[in-house]
């Protein structure tokens, strides 16, 4: 971006030769206006705020020095100066040196001189503006350090209170909105957060832990203790353009200082919790409308084992639904600590994982099917637990079951079904694996003894059997029907055609 040049002289030859003589573009500028005397410019530069003003001394009205006397008076030291002057006005410029004028060129002017003079203004400023950027940058870290502390109730230096409190002064009211988000989604999640939150200058994003951020804002409008509905939008915005990866978002209540701030992480932790009963993903929690829930202990977890583990013991598949049926209604009614549900149902599918091990022979590599996935257990919610439980049993009541083809027909034609509805969309069998909390190994294993080929040709042939329908409409470029089939590569699209079909797409079209 150009800086700012204002040009201010009495004569109107002499602004024009200004403005044509001197390569202004390539020295890093734009003229931004042109004025004939000291009070016009004043005006002016109060309207345009240049970076570089060229003024002639003497003028009528206000002449050069008085104007920026005046300037300086105002408190503005950052605008350079370079001033106009003929050798009998030599005495001026030298007077000029108390208002901190940057430079002088004496009239007629030397062109080569007058653009020497104006490329190291430019190389000034941009040193002055790149140690201004590092300024912010630095004052920036400081403040995010500071709030971080202040957030988790550190006590301050007397540097850092004095810090807070300054910060408080810039907005009425200040409040906290946790987001819990995975590691692995972070970066995609912060992209989102700075284009949707952008233009906030009393906001501040700073990261607790990996899965763990923490937004703070604050609220310049005078009024009621309440969060800014504006804010509520934007999280609002935020939570849905979060579709389609897990985020769980809680706002804690509203405090008049940040000095204070710590009391609204701690209310937006606990509303945070509440997350975990929550059917909709990315729904925002408030603390003050779920201040007065309690979470509570539950007292029948080793019968509730006991049962589970009966169940498997007497191969009792209907029993086994039941306990879980149980476990969830019974936790989402008491309302059980989401910590204590969550130790819980991953101590009880390790016991299962110990049961079916001792069911296998010790040369048995079987065992592996129930292995339990590396998990994110701050954003499972009781539903995710429910559902791990209930593929478990499937699993699990399906290889003791070795002689009922039903019970290992039952999942795998859900599956089917599944890929038959999914097929154009980037399936991978690591996906479908986590869709139906599956080993990938064992999942593909299920699809081969069910269909009698594996996921990747089933895949291709759906695709190529689409891909064939489409060209008989002969509506579509072979690249659009690529992609429709969910090809993002035509070449890959071109070579499985071929293969099926003995033909190329233009082939086939002809048929």
């Amino acid at each position: 971006m150009a800086f700012r040049a204002l040009l201010i002289d009495d004569e109107p030859w002499a602004l024009e030769g200004l403005q044509l003589w001197i390569p202004w573009e390539s020295l890093g500028f734009e003229v931004c206006a042109m004025c004939g005397n000291g009070a016009e410019g004043l005006e002016r530069m109060e309207e345009l705020q240049p970076d570089l003003v060229m003024v002639d001394i003497q003028m009528p009205i206000m002449n050069g020095l008085e104007m920026i006397e005046e300037w300086r008076r105002r408190g503005n030291w950052s605008t350079k100066f370079i001033i106009l002057t003929g050798y009998s006005d030599f005495e001026f410029a030298r007077k000029a040196l108390k208002f901190k004028v940057s430079g002088y060129l004496l009239k007629p002017l030397d062109e080569e001189q007058a653009e020497s003079e104006i490329r190291m203004m430019g190389m000034e400023l941009m040193k002055e503006q790149e140690q201004l950027y590092i300024g912010q940058i630095a004052l920036r870290e400081q403040e995010m350090l500071t709030m971080k502390q202040a957030l988790l109730g550190k006590v301050l230096s007397a540097e850092g209170t004095q810090l807070m409190q300054s910060l408080s002064q810039s907005a009425e009211s200040w409040i906290v909105c946790l987001v819990q988000v995975s590691e692995k989604e972070f970066g995609r999640w912060s992209s989102l957060a700075s284009e949707i939150l952008n233009g906030r200058d009393v906001l501040y994003i700073i990261r607790m832990r990996n899965d763990l951020v923490s937004i703070v804002f604050g609220d310049v409008s005078p009024g009621p203790r309440r969060t800014s509905g504006n804010f509520r939008k934007q999280l609002e915005t935020l939570a849905r353009r979060l579709a389609g990866f897990r985020t769980y978002m809680a706002i804690g209540s509203t405090e008049s200082s940040l000095h204070h701030i710590s009391n609204s992480r701690i209310t937006a932790e606990k509303a945070l919790l509440h997350a975990f009963y929550e059917a909709e993903e990315n729904s925002i929690m408030d603390y003050a409308d779920i201040q007065n829930h309690d979470f509570q202990r539950h007292n029948q977890q080793v019968e509730l084992i006991e049962r589970v583990l009966g169940a498997l013991q007497l191969i009792d598949y209907a029993n086994y639904q039941s306990a879980v049926e149980f476990i969830e209604q019974s936790f989402r009614q008491m309302r059980v600590h989401p910590d204590e549900a969550r130790k819980f149902v991953i101590y009880l599918l390790h016991e299962i994982r110990a049961y079916m091990r001792a069911q296998m022979a010790e040369d048995s590599e079987n065992y592996r099917m129930f292995e339990i996935p590396e998990l994110d257990e701050a954003l499972l919610t009781l539903d995710d637990l429910i559902g791990m439980l209930h593929s478990c049993g499937r699993v699990c009541f399906e290889f003791l079951l070795k002689e009922s083809v039903f019970e290992a027909q039952g999942i795998v034609q859900e599956i089917n079904d599944y890929i038959h509805t999914h097929y154009q969309e980037g399936l991978t069998i690591k996906l479908l694996s986590e869709r139906f909390f599956l080993h990938p190994a064992y999942l593909g294993q299920l699809l081969i003894r069910k269909n009698g080929i594996g996921f990747n040709e089933l895949l291709h042939n759906l695709r190529v059997e689409e891909a064939c329908r489409l060209l008989q409409m002969n509506q579509y470029k072979n690249s659009e029907i690529s992609e429709k089939v969910g090809y993002a590569n035509y070449h890959h699209f071109l070579k499985q055609f071929e293969k099926r079909m003995g033909m190329s797409p233009n082939e086939y079209k002809k048929t």
